[in-house]
């Protein structure tokens, strides 16, 4: 199955460049793409002092219009949006599909004091987004989520195979997160697929980068510091391939019955 990212500055109402590559990956035979965070909306450094109305308006039209965008491509389309309840913004992630529209809340908010998102956003008690694409079992994660071994230990039971972390990251963390999320491809013997934005706040660069790890925790596709795509066919045989050979599973049942025996 063919997979992407868009990998992109923010795209507060630009149409024309999000249907060039939308059309290109069409043409590819993608089923899939990740968009990383803040895309679709601005920055939260930015969304601090923009009226509520204002955000609201924007976000209810890019979902009107990834609605569309999903059903005229004939693809999914997973993307980060903010959204306005009662006042309140929430982090979702979107999961446009030709046919329905899902969304996620994000459970977990950064709370550093030069990245506090837990100051401004709400949350909503849900459970992680897992969904199916021809025989793939693919979940949904954000970013800062993915740091939490939580989130992939109930990944392991639902048996996902491809993970998708959309995120925006910035200062001198790649290495961190190739790392961590290459690692985890590995113990979970899952693709990931990251996607980071470009671009820039004030003196905050967005770097990129965007990656898929495969299920042997190898980074076997990435892009660099500008616009473009990720594009890879990913395979279920080799989801079970190492699955088998790693035989991770089988250990952790015998793991789980030692430590329940005292």
């Amino acid at each position: 199955m063919k997979i992407a990212v868009i990998q992109t500055a923010s795209l507060p109402y630009e149409k024309a460049k999000i249907n060039y590559f939308l059309s290109i990956l069409r043409a590819k035979k993608v089923k899939l793409v990740l968009i990383g965070e803040y895309v679709l909306n601005l920055f939260f450094k930015d969304l601090e002092n923009t009226p509520i109305k204002f955000i609201k308006e924007q976000s209810n039209h890019q979902i009107e219009l990834f609605k569309k965008l999903a059903n005229k491509y004939n693809i999914t389309i997973v993307a980060p949006v903010i959204l306005v309840k009662k006042d309140k913004l929430y982090k979702t992630i979107i999961k446009f599909s030709p046919k329905s529209v899902r969304f996620y809340y994000q459970q977990i908010l950064m709370p550093y004091s030069h990245w506090n998102e837990k100051r401004i956003f709400s949350t909503v008690k849900n459970k992680p987004l897992i969904f199916k694409i021809e025989n793939f079992t693919i979940a949904i994660l954000s970013g800062f989520e993915s740091h939490f071994d939580e989130f992939w230990n109930y990944f392991r039971q639902k048996r996902v195979d491809l993970v998708l972390v959309p995120s925006v990251a910035t200062f001198t963390s790649n290495e961190r997160w190739e790392k961590m999320l290459s690692t985890f491809a590995f113990l979970n013997n899952c693709y990931v697929l990251r996607a980071n934005r470009v671009g820039s706040w004030k003196d905050w660069k967005f770097y990129g980068e965007s990656f898929l790890a495969n299920p042997d925790g190898k980074i076997i596709e990435k892009l660099k510091d500008k616009e473009e795509l990720l594009i890879y066919d990913i395979s279920k045989k080799d989801v079970k391939e190492a699955k088998k050979e790693w035989g991770f599973m089988n250990s952790r049942k015998n793991l789980k019955e030692f430590l329940c025996n005292d």
